[in-house]
């Protein structure tokens, strides 16, 4: 009878406990949609007024309470013992890894010696790797400068001595222009220096050489502006060249003590009419009311 009487009493306590259970499922259950109803109409209010004042918007519903078990049935379960994932749970060492320096750099003498000193300092100190650092990089700029000039240089004279390069010939550009173009590169090069007179122009040879050039130059030039004016370009005006003495506009100085008048020649002076008419002061014209009168 004592058997019997025990298992009945715990049959009723497991009732009451259930009981006890669905109860409060369904109070929080009224609560959370008493909640929600109440969030829906601030929401509803909100979107179509102002937010609000005062009131924080619920983003995560609060997570339902864990509902603790009674007594009397964790009673009747055995306790196993610890899992494993609690056991690792509990048993986790954090590792804290601090890097940095572990000795600070210490300071040269010269800035200890101006820190300490009481005068401001007058020209700040630079850093010898900052130093190092832009002597590489004032070295890379010059060799890149002196590339770049020498580049200049090669591309100026190709452009100036082009003319002279034959399309028929198959030596390569490298090798540079040969034979008769060679001497007048040369004489291009030297004149770019700063000469006045170009190595090419003979200034004593005989007279009938001097005359078939000349005629050769003539021929060119004609023959290139005659193609040209068939061909429709304009070209610039010709130039024609006049044989005149390099002392033909200059007037000849007179001599210390000579007259201002006339020539003196042979221990004689020479007057011209010229002379005596400036002289007199006779009309230069026609008689008349046009002619000059005398002074």
């Amino acid at each position: 009878m004592t058997v019997a009487l025990g298992k009945r009493k715990r049959a009723e306590a497991k009732t009451a406990s259930a009981s006890k259970r669905a109860a409060k499922e369904e109070s929080s259950s009224d609560e959370s949609d008493s909640e929600d109803l109440r969030d829906a109409f601030r929401r509803a209010f909100e979107a179509k007024f102002k937010p609000l004042a005062g009131v924080r918007k619920k983003e995560e519903k609060k997570a339902p309470e864990p509902v603790q078990e009674d007594e009397s049935g964790s009673e009747d379960d055995e306790w196993e013992g610890l899992s494993e994932g609690e056991e690792d749970s509990g048993n986790q060492v954090e590792v804290v890894e601090v890097s940095g320096p572990s000795r600070a750099e210490r300071a040269s003498k010269d800035e200890l010696r101006a820190f300490m000193s009481a005068k401001p300092p007058t020209n700040p100190t630079k850093n010898p790797t900052n130093i190092s650092k832009s002597a590489a990089n004032d070295d890379e700029d010059a060799a890149a400068d002196a590339l770049n000039l020498k580049n200049d240089l090669a591309l100026q004279r190709l452009l100036k001595e082009s003319h002279l390069l034959d399309p028929s010939s198959t030596a390569s550009l490298s090798a540079g222009p040969s034979g008769k173009n060679r001497h007048k590169a040369t004489d291009l090069r030297i004149q770019s220096l700063g000469s006045k007179a170009s190595i090419l122009a003979q200034e004593k040879m005989p007279m009938s050489h001097r005359k078939g050039i000349q005629a050769k130059a003539a021929a060119k030039e004609e023959k290139r502006r005659r193609e040209a004016r068939e061909n429709g370009i304009i070209l610039e005006r010709e130039r024609k060249k006049t044989t005149e003495r390099p002392d033909a506009g200059k007037k000849r100085e007179r001599g210390v003590g000579g007259p201002a008048v006339g020539r003196f020649s042979g221990g004689t002076l020479r007057l011209s009419k010229r002379d005596v008419m400036g002289i007199t002061g006779e009309a230069r014209g026609g008689g008349g009311k046009k002619g000059w009168k005398k002074r």
